[in-house]
């Protein structure tokens, strides 16, 4: 099972890659796709697995792949942000229906939400002003300044049921509950009307119609940024035909509520992933090799993982394939001679010299990916310090070391003079770092971790992601939910 886990895990990656370098200099069109989503509908759920859990995913992606391209050869750049935050609100709103108790959780948040001034209004001015600093807003882990910890704080609050309490935050966990985001409308509210108690409310209504009206706010908030590639109210009308049997089938078999809301929404590939913004930066020979390397590093030390019995469950195969990620990214930047916490601290001091100047004419989640980019950037120097080991495997990097283009400096720098040419290339990642996490391989582990034991919620996960900002702001820890969220 290990080794097909990560055989289908690196096939998703190869697959993004590959359509990556054969599309790059073509408009997207989602046909581009097709390759990736036939390796998924060749996956299967394996022995001890539940297949109502494994469907979930699997369906949800072939499912969203049909709808867009019966709706809609493309779509416009900036419209790609919203394509996989459309699934979550379905299977959420479906267990409201196939639980009332649930509904009734639900109802009692909402009602909570209104009464919780206090939790809403310290946390929105914190955001606003740049309190926390560099921050995910959409993270799975309830860092400071997450919408995840702020809903935890309220969901605490509340007191509903345990397990009700733990499907609403893992629908915004590894869930993308709607394209929401605490924070949004507080500094919109307060851009166009100065009043603190005006964008209060806002984001207090904002909030509340994530947990009562998830499909409607989600097709509300696209047409609120003029989405026009397809009719939104078009695509759920497909979806959420095709879909709910699937829903409906793993809530009969028992699979975790929390595990229903989590596994549909991992659809990004398709328009994402494999969309325009890999295509614009890998036009750059340079930027595709730093993608053709990563896969040929990840290959690599996934095959000798597994050969030298490294890999004990299906869990070290997410350590291995976000810590080898995670060196490799390392292993770039310290070449030309930078550290971890010189991105820290350059991208903490970019975000609080910027904020003077745009405080509300921001979107709270923009620091996301820096976010991500600078974590697995310090947990890459971790390993490295550690003699390039991750456990009793020793990184084999020979895939970088033998690259034509990431050797070759003089294709972008006067010879003898390209002291940063990696850096640079690296650096058009930092907003856009998927591929680099690795997703593709990530969620394949996740799909197939929750498949063995679906009776049990994966999310949400209480763990401490060592953030890279807390090596310069260790006073965040203090404020941080993340090992406690439930």
């Amino acid at each position: 099972m290990i080794e097909e886990v990560a055989e289908n895990g690196l096939k998703l990656q190869y697959e993004c890659v590959k359509a990556i370098e054969s599309f790059r200099f073509d408009d997207f069109r989602f046909d581009h796709a097709k390759n990736f989503v036939r390796a998924v509908e060749g996956m299967k759920a394996l022995d001890n697995q539940s297949d109502e859990a494994f469907q979930l995913y699997r369906m949800s992606l072939l499912i969203h792949y049909k709808t867009l391209t019966s709706l809609t050869e493309s779509i416009r750049p900036f419209e790609s942000a919203f394509l996989e935050w459309m699934q979550t609100p379905v299977a959420f709103e479906r267990l409201k229906e196939l639980d009332p108790s649930f509904r009734e959780s639900v109802e009692i948040l909402a009602r909570t939400v209104d009464e919780s001034d206090e939790i809403v209004g310290i946390e929105a001015m914190r955001l606003a002003n740049g309190f926390y600093g560099v921050t995910s807003a959409k993270d799975f882990a309830a860092i400071p300044g997450s919408t995840l910890s702020v809903l935890a704080k309220i969901v605490e609050w509340a007191g509903i049921d345990r397990e009700h309490a733990k499907t609403v935050l893992a629908s915004k966990s590894w869930g993308l509950l709607t394209s929401y985001v605490f924070g949004d409308m507080f500094l919109l509210v307060l851009r166009e009307t100065g009043s603190i108690q005006k964008a209060l409310e806002a984001e207090k209504r904002a909030m509340k119609r994530m947990l009562l009206e998830p499909v409607e706010m989600q097709t509300s908030i696209m047409k609120s940024f003029g989405f026009e590639s397809f009719r939104p109210e078009d695509y759920y009308k497909a979806y959420i035909g095709e879909f709910t049997p699937f829903i409906d089938m793993a809530f009969r078999e028992n699979v975790h509520p929390t595990n229903i809301v989590v596994l549909p929404t991992h659809v990004g590939d398709v328009g994402h992933h494999i969309g325009w913004q890999y295509y614009s930066i890998c036009r750059d020979e340079m930027n595709m090799d730093v993608l053709r390397t990563h896969y040929a590093v990840l290959e690599r030390n996934m095959k000798n993982a597994i050969e030298n019995g490294h890999v004990k469950n299906i869990f070290d195969l997410s350590t291995f394939f976000t810590g080898v990620s995670a060196a490799y990214i390392y292993r770039i930047l310290s070449d030309e001679g930078f550290t971890a916490e010189m991105l820290t601290r350059l991208f903490t001091e970019r975000f609080y010299h910027s904020i003077i100047g745009n405080q509300f004419n921001r979107y709270i989640v923009r620091e996301l990916h820096v976010n991500d980019f600078m974590d697995f950037a310090a947990r890459g120097e971790r390993i490295g310090r550690d003699g390039w080991r991750i456990r009793d495997l020793t990184i084999d990097f020979s895939p970088l070391e033998e690259s034509a283009y990431l050797n070759s400096g003089e294709l972008y720098a006067f010879p003898f003079c390209n002291s940063a040419t990696r850096f640079a290339s690296l650096m058009k990642f930092v907003d856009m770092p998927c591929l680099l996490a690795p997703e593709p391989p990530s969620i394949t582990v996740l799909v197939n971790a929750i498949a063995l034991n679906p009776e049990k919620a994966f999310a949400p996960v209480n763990l401490c992601k060592g953030c890279a900002t807390a090596d310069i702001q260790p006073a965040r820890c203090l404020l941080c939910r993340a090992k406690n969220v439930i």
